[in-house]
């Protein structure tokens, strides 16, 4: 009977300890995967790294989305790319870098996250002058391959794919399909209304052959200018900030020049229409600065015959451009062959109006009176001047050449040689079948190699650069299209009405400003072309821009010298006579423009401008090109979170609060009204209408969140605090804490406390103060944290210390210091947990950890005692 006792007692004591093993390995487990996520199987504190991709790229029209195939023909869009460079890192919740990666050429990273999730995804390196762009998505959990959030993202433990980020730089920024203005001109002094004039980009978006012409012109150029205002002109820029069009003199026979004369350039303000004198450099530095007029203005059809011809790119104005930050014009004066600087604001005379030389001895060019500069640019940050030889002095076309110098803006300094240079004595095509369109020495007086109803001589004037992401595009003029007319008397020696007819060229050369441009050859650039080869047309025995044609072998080459690429678009537009394709003859002598794809060099779309009346047909009846694109809009705003730490860091798994109602000020006005979404996400983006919807998180600002200027968000809706609101019982958390890894700006709360912020109703309220930056200077920074209000109730703090790997370190002393100096000190467990039990709330108080095998880098944590905390961890330094 004892015996039996023995045993029955010690099976109940057996039983229950199997039982509180049981239950004890259960909560372990239970706790364990509250905390981590385990390798299935294995039964070790293993756990599971996360693989996060995505990408970095520019986006060109801000939209946040990434654009792969150029939109279409009637609303081409830019096709973004990828950037290099970027870094990309993830944190866990306890703030340790748990992995880091560059992005590559195409902008594409990977990341191997150790440790354990949920992760806090930071993009930092940005390149110099760029901005993060809008973004698409919200910043949790990725996206979608083309879509993109903001520069500070949440992801969960695990693979998580499409953690993309949209960057772009406020001077490439162009909305899609914007309006572009050129010039037309038109014979004597008629009182012509479309001397400056506007189409939208997509044009007719007609490819056929044989349409009908007035398909072509659809929509109708809309007038800017007339000729009263302004005269023939050429150089064309926008100051898109104040949407203000600059335009400057050009010298062209058979038409009359502007009020101002040979110097003048005028202004165009797209925002009231109204048209004036900028500048006059003859009135600032004295008559004739920019030449004497030649014209009989009593006779434009005889026009001073020799006089008016040797005119031709010799006095007023060539190319004009304006500054990236729109603080500078720079325009060519073809009579002194100077480069001028002129403010666009302030005072103009002749000291803030500044000049240089071109230089008088390009390579290959022996007399100086040859040098011919005409085109101007702005790219990054240098001012590109194009000039030719024009072998005038020897008449000797083995002399023609054509040169590209770079221009310091600040100290007006031209580059010691040219940074690219080439013959102007390859192989073209005709002009006008049968005569070959082979460039020919400028020459002072009336020349002819057509037939007498017609007048070709092809002289080079190097009229417009462009870049396409680096390559070089040129441009050249005929400069016999501004010697001759359109049924006019060109030809001094008799009486007889000529049409001029011109052969401008397009070139590619293929390269960038670090490494130099290589130019095309026999119909290929860079390792791409689709046109015909060793047809003898153009470079090294092809033409890569191989449809710069009329079709039927009438012309072979019909650009007249402007072109316009838009920042990341695959096709260039360039000004042409007789753009369509129509080869019934319903298209000659017409003028317009005509579309390039870059890759392949063919022809994609024809604009008519106009059609033969009172214009110059196919000599260069056109002018520049210059795309009438918008500031680029600014986006602020990011995130609203409670701070369960109470640390002032946005760690990964604290949670966005949603339906908080987020006002946006500008000093006394309130301008937009946000409402957090279920990520506590909220964001205000420029808008030309009222905000259709205040209840959604996006506040749209009528009118646009202007630049550089002082704004305030804030939280002062009196209901966000009331019973049942979304930060009922909260208050902030700490502000600007710096003690993170990591974009400090990106991760803390950026919210004060503001006693009666003017404008907002009477209280105490959480304000974010910022002052916008410049164009495209979106800033996803602007956070607020909230944490409970401090009690002085007792409360808890538990977390983990554990090892680089995610392993638990059991043994380990962690020490809590209360405000009065009180130590409370607790051991890990095998899983590296710790846990300290009533401590009087409403205190600050420092957690530290010690360890006899490791070490810590950040061994202390200050931690506001506001609420039971959880996830105070401790990381390893091995």
């Amino acid at each position: 009977m004892k015996l039996f006792t023995f045993f029955a007692r010690y099976r109940a004591i057996a039983i229950f300890a199997l039982i509180t093993a049981l239950v004890l390995t259960f909560a372990l487990s239970r706790d364990f995967y509250s905390n981590a996520q385990t390798q299935k199987g294995k039964g070790v504190d293993v756990p599971l790294s996360g693989t996060i991709t995505g990408k970095v790229f520019q986006d060109y029209n801000g939209n946040g989305n990434f654009e792969a195939t150029g939109g279409t023909l009637l609303n081409p869009t830019a096709v973004d790319s990828g950037v290099a460079g970027i870094t990309a890192s993830v944190y866990d919740s306890a703030g340790v870098l748990r992995g880091t990666a560059t992005t590559n050429a195409s902008g594409l990273y990977s990341i191997a996250a150790t440790g354990t999730g949920p992760y806090r995804v930071e993009f930092t390196t940005l390149p110099a002058g760029y901005s993060p762009s809008a973004r698409s998505t919200d910043s949790v959990s990725g996206g979608t391959a083309n879509d993109s959030g903001s520069t500070v993202q949440f992801v969960a433990d695990g693979n998580t794919p499409n953690v993309n980020l949209a960057i772009n730089r406020g001077k490439d920024y162009c909305q899609d399909n914007p309006l572009v203005s050129s010039q037309e001109y038109s014979v004597g002094a008629a009182s012509f209304p479309f001397s400056v004039f506007s189409i939208p980009y997509g044009g007719s978006g007609n490819t056929a052959i044989n349409a009908n012409l007035i398909t072509y012109q659809n929509p109708a150029p809309t007038s800017l200018a007339n000729a009263n205002q302004v005269g023939t002109t050429f150089g064309l820029t926008y100051q898109r900030s104040l949407r203000r069009l600059f335009v400057s003199a050009l010298m062209k026979k058979h038409v009359m020049f502007g009020p101002g004369g040979t110097g003048a350039i005028y202004q165009i303000d797209r925002g009231t229409g109204i048209v004036s004198e900028y500048v006059n450099l003859n009135t600032v530095f004295g008559a004739n600065t920019a030449g004497a007029n030649p014209h009989n203005t009593a006779d434009y059809n005889t026009d001073n015959g020799n006089t008016t011809w040797d005119a031709a790119g010799k006095l007023a104005f060539g190319g004009l451009a304006i500054s990236d930050d729109e603080t500078k014009l720079f325009v060519m004066n073809l009579a002194n062959r100077q480069l001028y600087r002129i403010p666009t604001s302030g005072t103009l005379d002749n000291t803030t109006i500044q000049s240089v030389a071109f230089p008088a001895a390009p390579p290959s060019c022996s007399n100086a009176i040859d040098v011919r500069p005409f085109s101007v640019n702005f790219y990054e940050g240098l001012v590109y001047v194009g000039a030719v030889c024009s072998a005038e002095s020897s008449n000797n076309s083995a002399n023609l050449r054509a040169y590209v110098y770079t221009v310091d803006p600040a100290s007006l300094t031209f580059s010691g040689s040219p940074v690219f240079q080439m013959a102007l004595n390859y192989p073209r095509g005709f002009a006008d079948n049968p005569v070959s369109a082979l460039w020919q020495p400028w020459r002072p007086t009336y020349q002819n190699l057509a037939a007498p109803a017609d007048t070709l001589y092809p002289q080079p004037e190097l009229t417009d650069l462009e870049f396409d992401r680096g390559n070089m595009i040129l441009f050249f003029r005929d400069r016999n299209g501004e010697e001759t007319g359109y049924q006019q008397v060109s030809n001094p020696a008799n009486g007889q009405l000529l049409n001029g007819t011109t052969g401008g060229d397009i070139l590619r050369a293929c390269g960038s400003p670090v490494g130099g441009w290589t130019l095309e050859s026999n119909a290929r650039c860079g390792g791409i072309g689709g046109g015909p080869q060793n047809n003898n047309q153009g470079p090294g025995g092809g033409e890569y821009y191989y449809q710069d044609n009329y079709p039927g072998g009438f012309h072979d080459e019909v650009g007249v010298g402007a072109g316009l690429q838009i920042p990341g678009h695959v096709e260039h537009m360039a000004s042409a006579f007789d753009p369509p394709y129509i080869i019934t003859g319903d298209g000659f002598d017409s003028g317009g423009f005509r579309w390039f794809d870059n890759s392949t060099g063919a022809r994609t779309r024809d604009y008519v401008a106009y059609t033969i009346g009172t214009n110059f047909g196919k000599a260069n009846g056109i002018g520049s090109l210059v795309a009438l694109c918008d500031p680029a809009p600014i986006e602020i705003g990011n995130r609203v979170w409670r701070d369960s730490n109470s640390n002032g860091v946005q760690d990964p798994g604290e949670n966005g609060i949603a339906g908080v109602t987020v006002r946006l000020y500008q000093g006394l006005t309130l301008v937009g009204t946000a409402v957090t979404d279920a990520n506590g996400e909220y964001y205000f983006v420029s808008s030309a209408i009222p905000d259709p919807n205040t209840t959604d998180n996006i506040g749209q600002v009528n009118g646009g969140i202007l630049y550089n200027t002082a704004y305030q968000i804030r939280f002062d809706l009196a209901a966000n605090y009331a019973g049942g609101g979304p930060l009922f019982g909260l208050s902030l958390a700490p502000f600007h804490q710096t003690t993170q890894q990591g974009s400090v700006t990106s991760s803390d709360s950026d919210t004060i406390y503001v006693a009666n912020p003017p404008g907002s109703p009477g209280g105490t309220w959480p304000v974010i103060s910022l002052t916008t930056g410049g164009p495209g200077a979106n800033d996803h920074t602007f956070d607020a944290g909230f944490i409970l209000r401090p009690t002085a109730a007792d409360v808890s703090v538990q977390g983990r210390i554990l090892l680089q790997a995610g392993y638990g370190i059991r043994n380990a002393t962690v020490a809590l210091t209360e405000a009065n100096g009180t130590v409370h000190f607790a051991r890990t467990g095998s899983f590296g947990y710790y846990r300290f039990d009533n401590i009087p709330g409403g205190q600050s108080v420092i957690v530290s950890v010690s360890s006899k095998r490791y070490t810590f880098s950040q061994p202390t944590r200050p931690v506001s005692l506001n609420d039971d905390l959880s996830g105070v961890d401790f990381i390893a330094d091995q």
